[in-house]
């Protein structure tokens, strides 16, 4: 995390109906390709959607990728001040609109869109030290600060 950008290289195929897979090409960090960044994701909406559900929704997947680095960020941090992790976990429900096009014609606001998620933690530290970590994550996690540009985003931290 020394690095302050990141290149990504991804392509995306349609695979019939609502599914398609996207090929992760290549990820460089500073000036260095990263090794095996050759990923498969396969996307399908659900069948209310227009779907066939033969995989995690788009929605699904951008929560994931929340929680993914979410989850790195607070491994690192915790790392970072000598915290040993026994557990880690992240839990994410949201509330999200499925068509944009209606906020668009709309004059509401984006309060509809709501992450709530709650972190389970144990390790060395005390909860004095887990929530100066959840602090740091919250300014250290990228995808945390994008999804929070448009919706409501709470999160709460249990010490286990």
């Amino acid at each position: 995390m020394e690095h302050d950008v990141a290149k990504y290289d991804l392509v995306t195929t349609w695979k019939g109906g609502k599914a398609s897979q996207t090929c992760c090409r290549s990820c460089i960090i500073g000036e260095q390709i990263q090794p095996s960044s050759h990923y498969v994701i396969d996307s399908d909406e659900p069948e209310m959607l227009g779907g066939q559900g033969l995989a995690a929704n788009p929605q699904q997947l951008m929560l994931a990728a929340f929680n993914a680095c979410m989850t790195a960020a607070f491994a690192h941090e915790a790392e970072q001040v000598g915290i040993i992790l026994t557990y880690l976990e992240i839990q994410t429900c949201g509330e999200l609109m499925t068509n944009i096009s209606a906020r668009c014609q709309s004059s509401a606001d984006n309060s509809s869109d709501r992450l709530q998620y709650v972190i389970r933690v144990s390790g060395n530290g005390n909860i004095r030290q887990f929530e100066q970590i959840h602090c740091r994550v919250i300014s250290a996690s990228p995808n945390r600060w994008l999804l929070a540009q448009n919706m409501t985003i709470e999160g709460d931290l249990i010490l286990i």
